[in-house]
């Protein structure tokens, strides 16, 4: 199979290696002229979990084309670019062609549905530890679970297509016929970890280990189940559980969000925790717990990039 990755992150590359491995043509993209010339040059390179370094060339371009043709794109981008990539990926993309979110936060599934149609839009989330330490070069810090969902008619054939593909590379991998509820509750636990793991600067171990950190954590979940059961989503698995699985299995692993501020980089905070609060604001549901941690990452960002511009 023929398959763009959108997006040469931590998940993007993690995915592209393995389903390069596995026998797939993949095309890694990346906006990123740095990062593009590094892959080009060093290829791929992962340590996974149990220490044995993979590395492989993969092909990697800038921007697709017509010229490509993929038979599946995955976007591993920023939930923060999920509208512009979108739309420069509807002048590039043939119609019908599988379009699959393996992104965090809320809210990406919507800006895909304005370019493509629901048939052709995969959703889809991990839980997959992985960090970026350069371009290309990625650490697997614990194995998790990924989970597929189709939202239109005619999309649970791509859908199981995706699901065997994905286990063929060494994913587990679920499918869901409930695959909003899925990504609320990834998204929860997200709001959860990420923006306590940037602010007390810890790994997701040390958060499960430090009792005011875990009731921290535990706290912003439920704020956020009770905004997800007042917007209607039947949250599947329980985000408390997932909470401890996940803890649990990403060891010393750093959240996404605790790499991009040390990196300089800018947050998903909006699409994590501040869209949880705004959803509980338009629904009169109170969400004080996100609305303040969406408002610190941000000035801590903020400082960060104060900071960086005075040396």
């Amino acid at each position: 199979m023929q398959i763009a990755i959108v997006g040469a992150g931590a998940i993007g590359c993690l995915f592209g290696i393995r389903l390069h491995l596995s026998g797939n043509i993949v095309l890694l993209v990346h906006h990123d002229a740095r990062t593009v010339a590094t892959i080009r040059m060093n290829g791929v390179r992962l340590k996974e979990v149990s220490g044995r370094i993979i590395r492989a060339r993969i092909q990697v371009k800038r921007s697709l084309s017509l010229e490509d043709r993929p038979d599946l794109v995955i976007l591993t981008v920023k939930a923060y670019d999920t509208e512009e990539t979108a739309r420069d990926l509807s002048k590039h993309v043939k119609r019908g062609t599988p379009i699959l979110s393996l992104q965090n936060g809320l809210g990406n599934i919507e800006s895909l549905l304005r370019f493509f149609s629901a048939s052709s839009v995969i959703s889809g989330t991990t839980t997959e530890a992985v960090q970026r330490t350069g371009p290309g070069l990625i650490l697997h810090k614990g194995s998790g679970t990924t989970w597929v969902g189709k939202l239109g008619a005619g999309a649970a054939n791509k859908t199981n297509t995706i699901a065997r593909l994905f286990k063929s590379s060494g994913f587990e991998t679920r499918t869901s016929k409930n695959i909003t509820g899925v990504i609320w509750s990834k998204a929860i636990v997200n709001s959860a970890i990420n923006p306590i793991s940037a602010l007390a600067r810890v790994s997701n171990r040390d958060i499960a280990r430090i009792a005011s950190l875990r009731g921290a954590s535990l706290s912003l979940v439920q704020e956020g189940v009770r905004v997800a059961r007042a917007h209607g989503v039947n949250l599947t698995p329980s985000p408390t559980i997932l909470l401890s699985r996940v803890l649990t299995s990403s060891g010393r692993n750093q959240s996404s969000m605790l790499q991009d501020i040390e990196a300089g980089r800018k947050t998903e905070i909006r699409e994590i925790n501040g869209r949880i609060a705004s959803i509980g604001k338009r629904l009169r549901v109170d969400a004080p717990l996100n609305t303040l941690i969406t408002q610190l990452v941000l000035a801590l960002e903020a400082s960060r990039n104060t900071t960086s511009s005075r040396n």
